[in-house]
C-alpha cells in the first residue's frame, strides 16, 4: 500500500507538470499511401476492423452473417459467419470487437445484451458453425469492453465513474474516472453520449487509453493494484453541443477529434478535424503514443479512414476507408499501409 501511495504522489507531481489542454500533435509527421486490396468479398459499409495473425475481421453484415474473415498471408477471403439471433451460437448487434495478441483470442461483445463471445482463430477458420464459443457476461451492460492482462476494462453510463474495472468472469472490481464536462449539469446517459469515443489497451494489458469522439479529451490510465491510474491527459474537454433541457444534440460546427483507437506495444488513434456535419467517414491522420502517454509521432494517409488495426510484427496498418478516387463514384474499401 506504501508503495502505491508514493506511486500516486509522484504521478499527481507528474501530471500537473505536463497536462497540455491544447496540444497539435503534427511534428514528426509521415505521409502514407495506401495500397487497396483486392479483398472480392465485400458488399457493403464495412466496420470495426480488427488484426489476429494472419487474420483480418471486419462487420460487413450480408445474408444474415455479421462478421468477414481474411487471410492476410493468402491475400484471399476466408468465410463469414455469426448470424442475428439469441440461440447458441448466434449474436445480437450492436457489436464491438477486439482482438488480444498476448491471449491470442478473438472477442466479440454484444452492447445490447452485455455478452462477450470469445474465439480461437482455429475456431473461426475450421468450425463451419461455432454454436458453444466462451462467454462472458457484464451484468451492467457497458457501451465496449476490452482486455486488459487478467482483466476487462468497460466505458458506459455508470452512477460511479466514467470506467469499469471487471474481473476475468465479468465481475465489477472498480469504477473510476470522471466525465470531463465543464458545463449544464446533464444526465449520465447524455455524458455517456457526448463523451463517447474510442479505447484501447496496451499489449501488456497494464494500461488503457481513451479519446473522445466529440471533444479534444485524451486521457491514459494505468492499472495499480486493481484500480485504475491516470498517468497522463490531453484537452480542453470542451465539446460543442445543443441542449434542449435533458435532450442533446451536437452541434454541426463541433470539431471531431478521435474517430478509433488501437493498442499493441504503442497506442494509435485515428483524428478526425472535421466538423460533425462533415466528418461521418473519419479521418487521415493516425496519432502515435507511448504508454506513459508521451507524443511520439503522426501519419497522414491519403484516404479518410474509417477503423484502423495494426500488424507491428510486419509494420503494416490495415484501414476501412472511403476511396474518394475509386471509379464507382467513391466507397468503402480495405486499404495496407506499410509504415516508415
Amino acid at each position: 500500500m506504501f508503495s502505491k501511495i508514493k506511486y500516486l504522489l509522484g504521478l499527481a507531481f507528474f501530471l500537473n507538470a505536463c497536462y497540455s489542454p491544447n496540444v497539435e500533435f503534427s511534428s514528426n509527421e509521415t505521409n502514407l499511401y495506401g495500397i487497396k486490396l483486392d479483398m472480392g468479398c465485400l458488399v457493403g459499409r464495412p466496420f470495426g476492423i480488427i488484426y489476429l495473425k494472419p487474420l483480418l475481421l471486419f462487420q460487413d453484415p450480408y445474408d444474415n452473417q455479421h462478421i468477414t474473415v481474411f487471410d492476410t498471408n493468402k491475400k484471399q477471403f476466408v468465410r463469414r459467419f455469426l448470424s442475428k439471433g439469441t440461440a447458441p451460437g448466434e449474436i445480437v448487434p450492436p457489436l464491438r470487437l477486439f482482438a488480444s495478441s498476448k491471449d491470442k483470442k478473438i472477442g466479440i461483445f454484444q452492447i445490447q445484451v452485455g455478452y462477450l463471445n470469445i474465439y480461437e482463430p482455429n475456431e473461426i477458420l475450421e468450425k463451419s458453425q461455432i454454436t458453444t464459443p466462451e462467454q462472458i457476461r457484464f451484468i451492467d451492460r457497458p457501451l465496449n469492453v476490452k482486455k486488459l492482462k487478467d482483466d476487462y476494462i468497460g466505458i458506459g453510463e455508470f452512477e460511479d465513474g466514467r470506467f469499469r474495472l471487471y474481473d476475468s468472469e465479468g465481475n465489477i472490481v472498480a469504477s473510476f474516472g470522471k466525465y470531463p464536462f465543464r458545463g449544464e449539469e446533464i444526465e449520465r446517459g447524455g455524458l455517456s453520449i457526448i463523451y463517447q469515443g474510442s479505447i484501447c489497451t496496451s499489449v501488456d494489458g497494464n494500461n488503457f487509453a481513451m479519446g473522445s469522439a466529440y471533444c479534444d479529451n485524451l486521457e491514459f490510465y494505468r492499472i495499480v493494484e486493481g484500480e485504475g491510474v491516470l498517468i497522463n491527459k490531453y484537452g480542453s474537454h470542451d465539446a460543442k453541443a445543443i441542449f434542449y433541457g435533458s435532450q442533446i444534440r451536437i452541434d454541426d460546427d463541433c470539431i471531431m477529434n478521435y474517430k478509433d483507437a488501437y493498442g499493441g506495444r504503442y497506442c494509435y488513434m485515428l483524428y478526425s478535424g472535421k466538423t460533425y456535419k462533415e466528418g461521418r467517414y473519419g479521418g487521415k491522420r493516425i496519432i502515435v503514443f507511448d504508454w506513459d502517454g508521451n507524443y511520439l509521432k503522426s501519419y497522414k494517409v491519403d484516404v479518410d479512414i474509417w477503423s484502423f488495426c495494426v500488424d507491428e510484427e510486419n509494420n503494416i496498418l490495415y484501414a476501412i476507408a472511403v476511396d474518394d478516387n475509386d471509379e464507382t463514384g467513391g466507397g468503402f474499401n480495405i486499404f495496407q499501409f506499410n509504415l516508415i
